[in-house]
């Protein structure tokens, strides 16, 4: 989807979820799987594991584990390309632990209204730094935003299931377009 706050096609390129088992973050999951990306993700405990769906999901790695940067390095040793970030502040040290040069941290939820990271190991590495609110979105955005959500939903690239919480969606995938992932 071009236009605001849009860092154009993820096709070939390392995305990280964190959060993977929310509704944002599994949403997110399955469009940039979708677009044609190496999806990992993220949860926070060991046991949550077992509930991610390989299907738009390459890689999950568990906050709780003892070395979590790690763990991701394994899967993209060059690093991540993308970062979808559900807790800035909790997750800042982490991120830049995994982050590829010129790489892209797009957060839409901090647990702390001042979050504090490391600068000069982001600045380096040309990372960009991007926060998404999406009720500052303009109309054409969220129309546009609708129609792609409606369009993945259609040909089966998206799937939000209802369970007792509406944190744990159903992750599918389909054949991949020619889309660009908006945080």
């Amino acid at each position: 989807m071009p236009g605001h706050c849009s860092d154009g096609p993820v096709d070939s390129k390392v995305v990280l979820v964190h959060g993977v088992l929310g509704g944002v973050g599994s949403i997110a999951a399955q469009l940039a799987g979708w677009a044609g990306a190496t999806v990992l993700g993220t949860v926070r405990r060991s046991e949550d594991l077992k509930r991610i769906d390989g299907a738009a999901v390459a890689h999950a790695v568990a906050l709780d584990q003892d070395d979590p940067a790690s763990a991701i390095r394994k899967f993209a040793p060059r690093g991540v390309d993308r970062i979808i970030e559900v807790a800035l502040s909790d997750n800042a040290d982490l991120d830049t632990a995994v982050v590829a040069s010129d790489a892209i941290i797009a957060a839409y939820g901090t647990s702390a209204d001042r979050t504090e990271f490391p600068f000069w190991p982001l600045l380096f590495a040309n990372v960009t730094l991007r926060l998404c609110g999406s009720d500052d979105f303009p109309a054409d955005v969220k129309r546009q935003a609708a129609r792609d959500l409606t369009a993945a939903a259609a040909v089966g690239a998206l799937a939000v299931t209802a369970t007792r919480s509406m944190a744990s969606p159903t992750l599918t995938t389909a054949s991949t377009p020619e889309v660009t992932v908006a945080c």
